[in-house]
């Protein structure tokens, strides 16, 4: 999956593209970096309104999980 090649199947692909439509006006110098902090701020009132996670990404995260309690892991977070 790229950037602009989201499968339609996927349970966040209008939110991937909406994002990634605001990602490019940020390039352009069409909207400023505040437009995408507000966009991730409606993404977790999704949650709060209701939204579930699959049980596919819930088995991912659980699997991410593990793999970093076994290991002596660095998390980076971006953003």
């Amino acid at each position: 999956m790229t950037r602009h090649n989201i499968p339609k199947e996927h349970p966040r692909a209008n939110s991937l593209k909406i994002r990634a439509s605001l990602s490019d006006s940020f390039d352009n110098g069409i909207i400023s970096q505040f437009g995408l902090i507000a966009h991730g701020r409606g993404e977790a009132f999704d949650y709060i309104l209701g939204e579930t996670t699959p049980k596919i990404s819930l088995k991912t995260i659980h699997v991410a999980t593990a793999q970093l309690l076994l290991s002596n892991s660095v998390i980076s977070v971006n953003g």
